[in-house]
Parts: structure tokens; sequence; C-alpha cells
């Protein structure tokens, strides 16, 4: 048992999509904000592939966070100030107790959500209002289990997508 709280951060669309060839299917920039703000300061856990196509993308590990990566590959001889790899989730785990961290924020991909939704307390989900291509997908998951506790319709002003910011609280199973 673990005691810190689980965010998982997921951008999908209607059909579930959440990437395509390593990128997302789609540019809305103030999603792209909310990650940060949901994610500086905090401990991020990703896979290989995503901890990969961040660093294509910004050049970099993401800044000012913990990224975390979980990965059967070794990966020593990545040397970033930031960045800590993972070969299970007892050693991230134990490394987040050891740290004294209070959250892990979890962004992606498709694996890394399939391992965690289970064990989330928290969703921060932007649904994109429209179906897409992808080649990875945000598993299926029981809104019956959740409660919304914020929700907020948005529209892109570049793309025209029209999206939601929709924060799901786990439901207490008694």
């Amino acid at each position: 048992k673990h005691n810190f709280k689980i965010i998982l951060v997921v951008a999908l669309s209607k059909n579930s999509v959440i990437g395509l060839n390593g990128e997302l299917p789609w540019h809305i920039s103030n999603d792209l904000k909310r990650f940060k703000n949901l994610t500086t300061g905090k401990s991020v856990l990703m896979g290989r592939k995503t901890f990969q196509s961040i660093c294509k993308k910004i050049g970099s590990s993401l800044p000012n966070r913990d990224n975390l990566v979980l990965s059967k590959q070794n990966f020593s001889y990545v040397k970033n100030k930031n960045v800590y790899f993972f070969q299970n989730i007892s050693e991230v785990f134990n490394w987040l107790t050891l740290n004294n961290k209070k959250s892990l924020v979890v962004a992606g991909g498709e694996l890394i959500y399939r391992e965690f939704l289970p064990i989330a307390d928290v969703l921060e989900i932007t649904h994109v209002h429209d179906e897409f291509d992808g080649d990875t997908f945000f598993p299926k998951w029981e809104k019956d289990d959740w409660n919304v506790s914020r929700e907020s319709s948005q529209k892109d002003k570049k793309s025209g997508l029209k999206y939601n910011f929709s924060t799901y609280i786990r439901k207490v199973k008694f």
C-alpha cells in the first residue's frame, strides 16, 4: 500500500486516442499550459516512449519536476539531474517514499496509464471533443467510479477544437 496521491493527467479524444506516432494528434496550447500547471514541482511518471517524445519536442526532460521513467530498458547512460529510471512500480514507490513525496503525477503512455488507472485517486482529463486517428489509447474506465469535481468547456482559438478540462475524484468504496 502506498501513502501518496496518484494523479493521472491525460488528454484524450472522443475515441480515447492519446497519441499518434509518439505525439499528441492535436495542438491545444491551453492543454499544454494546464499540463505544466498540474505537474510543475511534482514527481511525474512516464514510460520510455513518452519521455523520448517530450525530449524530442522540447529538447530536454520536463524542467522543474522529477522525471520518473518506467522502462525495462537500461538507461544508465542518461545523466540528467532531474531524471530517474525505474524498472518496476515498486522501485518507483520506494523512491517516492524515500524522497518523502506526497503525490505522483502519471503522464502516460498507454501501458503506464493501464498500470496506474486501478490505483489512481484523481484523473485530470482534457476531453477533446473530436475523433482522431491514433496508435495509442487511454484504457477503458468506469465513469461511475468517479465524481466530477470540476469541469470547464473551452474552444481552442487556433484549431477550433472544443474541449473540456475535467477533474475526477475516485469514489470511496465501502
